[in-house]
């Protein structure tokens, strides 16, 4: 006697049976973003970081304390300093460097490749020359960016947007909703609604300071992508 099999339940088997030879061929087109060089006391997601590991779109990027890692994206490299969060993900034709906590330093020979978000903006190269950079996470209300090559151009949260040229170190800001006595107060000039900024310092010891540290981390490569070049 032949069986009779509802259409719908035809259709159920079929859709299935098609999602389970296509998963793998889907699962395998995934290419990871970047790779780790070096790494040291650091966690890709819940793993120890090793250096030749591949770093996919939304791996956690930590380093615990005297932790580092850096991490080679297409013709950029960008690293997280000790106790720092980030992760890399895809935005259209350009890898986004997301910085959660602590220090991301980015450099690039292909800037348009290339942009770092943090809390309060986002930061890409102004031009197509290459850039080298630092981003630091004070809160969720205070965000410090460097310019140690080539220029910056800062988008905020709000639209507007500002260039930091090479040596200068600025400050992005807005309101805390809940601030604390404790709290270190917005750097003075910070004020009105949306995010404010602030020339902290004439590009003096805390810019210089940083940039010796970060090339100090940063190894020179074949691409010269190092700050002394």
């Amino acid at each position: 006697m032949r069986s009779i099999v509802p259409v719908g339940a035809r259709f159920l088997v079929a859709a299935v049976t098609f999602g389970l030879l296509n998963f793998p061929a889907w699962a395998a087109s995934e290419k990871p973003l970047g790779v780790i060089l070096t790494a040291e006391n650091a966690r890709l997601d819940n793993a120890k970081a090793t250096i030749g590991a591949d770093v996919f779109s939304g791996d956690a990027l930590v380093t615990e304390d005297r932790g580092s890692v850096r991490v080679t994206v297409g013709s950029s490299q960008v690293y997280l300093l000790a106790d720092s969060s980030g992760m890399l993900m895809p935005n259209q034709d350009r890898v986004q460097a997301r910085v959660d906590i602590g220090t991301m330093g980015f450099s690039s020979t292909a800037p348009a490749q290339l942009e770092v978000r943090t809390p309060l903006a986002v930061i890409r190269g102004a031009d197509g020359n290459p850039i080298f950079g630092q981003v630091t996470v004070l809160s969720a209300y205070r965000v410090r960016i460097s310019a140690f090559k080539g220029t910056l151009r800062v988008a905020d949260n709000n639209g507007g947007e500002r260039t930091i040229a090479a040596g200068e170190t600025y400050e992005a800001s807005e309101p805390d909703p809940n601030p604390h006595p404790s709290d270190n107060p917005p750097p003075k000039g910070v004020t009105g609604a949306g995010v404010n900024w602030s020339h902290v310092l004439d590009v003096a010891i805390p810019a210089a300071a940083a940039g010796v540290l970060s090339c100090a981390l940063w190894s020179e490569s074949g691409s010269n992508m190092g700050c002394w070049n």
